[in-house]
């Protein structure tokens, strides 16, 4: 009776590591194109969170220090952008035109006022704020509490610069404000560097009706 060959033991250990060898390598690109989906999709999401944040405070600042009554004659208008620092600011408008040059009054900063006429209500002081790790908007009159605006904030910084692109502390000179966020999404993984991300939005803000 004729006997069937059967596999050695030697066989078996070079085919066991062979095929581990293959399974290793398909982790590896698994793993990789795994890692490379999740840094994607986090920075999509971070960008997109990050940048209605800063699109809304763009908006804010471009028309910093509105004030209807201010004319040429008017050498000492109000702030536009004040308790300025590294990680926040307010914002100051004249929405119902009541500001008075020669006294230096008119600005509401606790409530909220007749906008332009129209019978809405909006703040005069918008205050801007980085706070642990969210970006914060709060329109007083209005908002009881701050607002996230973004969140995942790792870090921020706002630097003001006077009408000769200076840095200023002082409130009443700053012309343009550079802007500077990085944060994190929401969902970032805590025991792993896979799929970790972290994106920066930088933005530059000329004050449009501060131009002098």
């Amino acid at each position: 009776m004729r006997q069937k060959k059967a596999f050695t033991l030697v066989e078996l250990l070079i085919t066991t590591a062979l095929v581990g060898i293959v399974m290793a390598g398909l982790y590896v690109m698994l793993a990789s194109s795994q890692e490379a989906y999740l840094v994607g999709t986090n920075q999509v999401e971070a960008v997109q969170n990050l940048r209605l944040g800063v699109d809304r405070m763009v908006q804010d600042l471009r028309v910093a220090g509105y004030c209807p009554t201010c004319s040429n004659a008017c050498t000492a208008p109000f702030a536009a952008v004040t308790a300025q620092s590294a990680t926040g600011f307010t914002v100051q408008y004249d929405w119902n035109a009541d500001y008075d040059c020669g006294t230096g009054t008119g600005i509401n900063t606790t409530g909220s006022v007749n906008y332009l006429g129209t019978g809405t209500q909006r703040g005069e002081n918008v205050v801007y704020a980085v706070t642990g790790t969210n970006l914060t908007r709060r329109e007083i009159g209005l908002d009881a509490a701050p607002v996230v605006l973004a969140s995942g904030v790792a870090s921020a910084t706002f630097t003001y610069l006077d009408a000769n692109d200076v840095v200023t502390t002082t409130s009443a000179n700053i012309r343009r404000i550079a802007i500077a966020i990085t944060a994190q999404p929401q969902n970032q993984p805590a025991a792993t560097q896979q799929g970790r991300a972290s994106v920066s939005v930088q933005d530059s803000v000329r004050l449009r009706n501060r131009l002098q």
